[in-house]
């Protein structure tokens, strides 16, 4: 259960470029990214945003320290931009990974889905920042 690849849209593959949308009414397009890292218990995109309540780079990685794929909860390393936490914690329920970090002193959870057929990565942010991007392979 604990493995990144269920949760992420199908096809995800390491220089696959997205497109990044929010939903303002209809979901636009408010940047652009790469995955740099993938496997079963890592996952990197690096590019950029332009959002209300942030402009500018946009680096999101994610490992699941303990690479157990049975494991339902965990031990993981959580980073947004220069925020980083590597005591987060992860949980798996029915088809979202659910992860829970500190990040700039601030409580932030972030599950992570497939959507739209599994075309799609759902990432919805919910503490500090709440917010729900898609991110749509290209």
């Amino acid at each position: 259960m604990a493995t990144i690849p269920p949760f992420v849209a199908k096809g995800t593959a390491v220089g696959q470029k997205q497109t990044v949308k929010t939903k303002k009414l209809v979901w636009i397009p408010v940047g652009q990214g790469q995955v740099t890292a993938y496997s079963d218990y890592e996952i990197r995109v690096k590019g950029q945003i332009d959002i209300l309540i942030y402009k500018g780079d946009l680096s999101i990685y994610l490992r699941l320290t303990d690479e157990q794929p049975t494991a339902r909860r965990g031990v993981s390393v959580l980073q947004l931009n220069s925020y980083r936490d590597e005591q987060a914690t992860y949980q798996v329920q029915k088809n979202t990974l659910t992860v829970t970090a500190v990040l700039g002193g601030k409580q932030q959870s972030i599950s992570i889905l497939p959507c739209n057929g599994g075309s799609q990565t759902e990432c919805k942010l919910f503490g500090w920042i709440n917010e729900t991007i898609h991110l749509e392979p290209r």
